[in-house]
């Protein structure tokens, strides 16, 4: 949280802006330098490891049964005409699922940021309302 705090704030403590809103400085660049193929000397024993197991990844990849459905009954507007935001929306959706198919509720995670109470940390916020039950 530090960090991050450093990134949002420090362009603006430390540069400044023009009156039209650019940054004050002038821009760095420095190219990286560019990348080298590594050459790998690697035993026959672990040749066959590897070929055994993208030959395994490859099998899982290949068992997945996928199918697309296109929803047009409505959308993001309906959704908004409602006062729900979409995120809250599909979020509810897959809550509800759920429910449906294990019979209790399922565990939301949102990350709360609680930097400046108390020693500062991040807290895990389990979100239930009546209005999702």
């Amino acid at each position: 949280s530090h960090f991050w705090e450093y990134v949002v704030s420090d362009e603006t403590i430390n540069m400044g802006y023009t009156s039209d809103g650019r940054c004050l400085g002038t821009p760095e660049y420095n190219p990286p330098p560019m990348p080298i193929r590594l050459q790998w000397d690697l035993p026959p024993p672990a040749l066959a490891a590897i070929d055994r197991s993208y030959q395994i990844a490859l099998d899982l990849c290949n068992d997945v049964d996928l199918r697309i459905y296109m929803h047009t009954a409505y959308g993001k507007g309906f959704m908004k005409e409602c006062k729900v935001s979409p995120d809250a929306y599909i979020q509810m959706a897959l809550q509800l699922a759920y429910f449906r198919d294990a019979g209790r509720f399922s565990l939301t995670y949102e990350a709360s940021m609680t930097r400046l109470y108390r020693e500062g940390r991040t807290e895990t916020v389990r979100p239930c309302t009546i209005e999702s039950t």
